[in-house]
């Protein structure tokens, strides 16, 4: 099969994830065109770290990704001092933003570390317990909480640009996909797995198929199109 005369062609980005997964899983070589493969996308990177920060909040690289984001006014000085405070004291970094004010932040940084922490308190406790069956809600729903509740999805609807409608769709298909699953551990391994492959370098393989959207097809003909 030369998979270089194969294409795939679908109306949004966001609909690239299906497909991609299902490559995969097939062991298929595939390229995005025009476009960022769907789980290296920044927002579902960010959803990602929220989720991931919520279930295991010693995940420090989790933590500092969605901790100003949307922004809540922590910058490079305020996460310098925790830093430092986690090193001396032998914490976690997020064990560190439950001692701000200990740790020399103040301010707009120190009260938007504190809605942090709320937050992740929130989505914390809606997590199933491993001792309660039937506890908790699904990974789709908390993932929804998390885009609702850090005011993610909020930014975005008022930015109202085609980029953050675009960023919008693709983080709907990924809530999609997680209500796919009923426990959060099987979807972030899922992910992870899926995330993992795509680290492959681009380039590497010449002969794959070929995945665009509608509009990026711009009149290419290929042999074969789905």
């Amino acid at each position: 099969v030369n998979w270089r005369e194969i294409a795939v062609l679908y109306r949004t980005n966001a609909q690239s994830r299906v497909v991609e997964e299902a490559f995969m899983r097939l062991g298929i070589p595939y390229k995005v065109v025009g476009g960022t493969r769907f789980y290296d996308r920044r927002e579902i990177k960010d959803a990602m770290a929220y989720l991931r920060a919520v279930v295991n909040p010693a995940d420090e690289v989790s933590v500092k990704r969605v901790l100003n984001t949307p922004k809540r006014g922590v910058g490079d000085s305020s996460v310098a001092r925790l830093d430092e405070y986690a090193a001396a004291e032998g914490v976690s970094f997020m064990a560190a933003l439950r001692h701000a004010d200990e740790a020399g932040v103040s301010g707009p940084a120190r009260r938007g570390i504190e809605r942090f922490v709320e937050l992740v308190d929130r989505l914390a406790a809606l997590v199933p317990s491993a001792n309660e069956e039937g506890s908790g809600i699904g990974p789709g729903d908390l993932l929804q909480a998390a885009l609702d509740e850090s005011g993610y999805l909020a930014e975005l609807e008022a930015e109202d640009s085609v980029e953050a409608h675009g960023r919008i769709e693709n983080l709907g298909e990924l809530v999609g996909s997680a209500r796919e699953f009923t426990l959060l551990d099987e979807f972030l391994e899922q992910v992870a797995l899926v995330a993992d492959t795509d680290e492959l370098p681009e380039g590497e393989v010449d002969d794959q198929v070929v995945l665009m959207t509608l509009h990026s097809a711009k009149g290419l003909e290929f042999p074969t199109v789905f």
